[in-house]
């Protein structure tokens, strides 16, 4: 008997020891863990919905900086703290989450201090049976200081790239320059044809600024990598116009433009071009010493689709669609004009460029001259 009786006091010592090493051991698990949850700003957290009581870990108290010694907030509670504006939305999350039984997203929440923070919660829902949760659990991070870097270092790149639009801008700028001086050069020489040169040293000018407006436009923008399409073209032509006509009220202009038309520089570029190719030219040639009227239209066209023919070079385009009218009424266009093999500088940069759009070039020339250009702009 006292063998027995040694033997079981012998062994509750022993089971008593690990018990001791196993308590240890979690309590320094614990630690552990919470440690790495306040160096990762990540809480766990749990609530029964039946009994409608929550669980939170040390981190969920330090996040919202509330006293552990408290219970955890009722649901009404919590929700206090979600920031006005970000309540709807969570609110319509959470209930989507309940078909979908788990789910994460962003959220503001503003503390009694009246701090700003931002966290990410992500929970699971737990079901007695198919339609009745009874239990949510899941872990909340403050990615605050994430979400500021982030900001900055958008706000960084958006003041590199205006950077660079403004020095590609300037070099430009300084070409034109170098351009105009070297054409002064040929003034008044005998041995050469004045305007010629000197056309061809202006036209150079040209291309060379409607590629400069670009950049401008782009370093006094949104920091984006599109432009708004419009306003550049409205002071492109308008640069064209006091160019060519100085001063010359004869020749108007009638623009229709559609608002909004944001293009990268893979089309704002070449279509610049173009639309310059297009003014410049019949502000030279349209209107030999007579009225007359210029009209440029930009729009979408609802519902647009390419030629599909087998020889279309779009069939597989897809995105919306453009159209660009550039028109006047003036002495319309040579009778051996070939878009095929344009004999002008100018036609041969329109047709390259149109080619470099995928787009298709059409030319009216009944009553007056018109170019039509359709092209796509891709989707993203």
């Amino acid at each position: 008997m006292k063998n027995t009786l040694g033997n079981l006091e012998n062994l509750v010592k022993e089971r008593t020891v690990e018990l001791e090493k196993a308590y240890v051991l979690l309590k320094e698990r614990e630690e552990s863990l919470a440690e790495a949850q306040n160096m990762a700003h990540i809480g766990n957290w749990e609530w029964d919905i039946v009994a409608d009581k929550a669980y939170w870990s040390e981190e969920m108290y330090r996040i919202f900086k509330r006293d552990p010694q408290k219970l955890a907030p009722s649901l009404d509670e919590y929700l206090n703290y979600i920031h006005p504006d970000d309540l709807d939305y969570y609110c319509k999350v959470n209930d989507y989450t309940r078909n979908i039984r788990t789910s994460g997203l962003d959220f503001r929440i503003v503390l009694a201090n009246g701090e700003e923070r931002t966290l990410h919660i992500k929970s699971d829902f737990i079901y007695k049976d198919e339609n009745l949760p009874v239990r949510v659990k899941g872990i909340v991070q403050d990615i605050t200081e994430r979400k500021k870097a982030e900001k900055a270092f958008v706000n960084l790149e958006i003041a590199r790239k205006k950077e660079i639009h403004h020095r590609i801008k300037n070099n430009l700028q300084v070409i034109s320059s170098l351009l105009d001086l070297q054409a002064e050069k040929f003034r008044d020489r005998k041995y050469v044809e004045n305007t010629e040169v000197l056309n061809a040293f202006r036209e150079s000018q040209d291309r060379v600024i409607s590629i400069a407006l670009i950049h401008e436009e782009l370093h006094e923008g949104r920091g984006k990598d599109t432009l708004n399409f419009s306003p550049y073209l409205q002071r492109l032509v308008k640069n064209l116009f006091h160019t060519y006509t100085l001063g010359n009220a004869d020749i108007s202009l009638n623009m229709d433009l559609e608002e909004d038309t944001f293009f990268d520089m893979d089309t704002a570029i070449p279509l610049g071009l173009i639309i310059n190719e297009l003014i410049s030219n019949a502000l030279k040639h349209a209107f030999p010493e007579r009225k007359g009227e210029i009209k440029i239209k930009l729009y979408r066209e609802l519902n647009g689709k390419y030629n599909t023919g087998a020889e279309s070079k779009n069939e597989d385009r897809k995105g919306t669609i453009f159209i660009l009218k550039v028109s006047d009424n003036g002495t319309g266009l040579p009778e051996n004009l070939d878009l095929e093999n344009p004999e002008t500088l100018g036609m041969q940069l329109i047709t390259a460029l149109v080619d470099q759009m995928d787009g298709e070039l059409g030319v009216n020339g009944d009553c007056g001259t018109e170019f039509r250009i359709k092209f796509a702009i891709k989707e993203k």
